[in-house]
Order: C-alpha cells, then structure tokens, then sequence
C-alpha cells in the first residue's frame, strides 16, 4: 500500500491509503492543489517518496540497504 501524508505543525499524519501509486499520486497532487497544503507518498519499503506542493511535486528513490 502506498500512503498519503499530510504535512501538520506537528509532523506528518497518514490521510489514505491506495494499492496503486499512480493513483496513490494523484490524489496527493489534486489534495495539495484542492487546499494549498503539502502531502506525501512513501512507497511500502520506503523505497519511494513523493512531495506534492502546490508549487509541484518531487519523486525521489531512495536507497535501500542490501540484505545479507
């Protein structure tokens, strides 16, 4: 599952879940641009993360430690 996260004076706090990340995406971008806050999507291995603004968006892949 792919998570949405807001981004609240206090951290971030889980908003919804998808099984798809295009639409995980999605809704993350058109929730920044509906209110003007910042969301996140973290991939479940937190290999990805994906910033929404509503000045855009950035997508990172992040390295994982290899398992021995």
């Amino acid at each position: 599952m792919f998570r949405i996260e807001l981004l609240t004076p206090q951290g971030w706090s889980q908003t919804e879940e998808h099984e798809q990340r295009e639409l995980a995406e999605l809704q993350a971008m058109l929730k920044s641009q509906a209110d003007g806050c910042t969301y996140r999507v973290t991939s479940p291995e937190l290999s990805t993360l994906c910033v929404f603004t509503p000045q855009g968006s950035r997508c990172w892949q992040l390295d994982q430690p290899a398992v021995a």
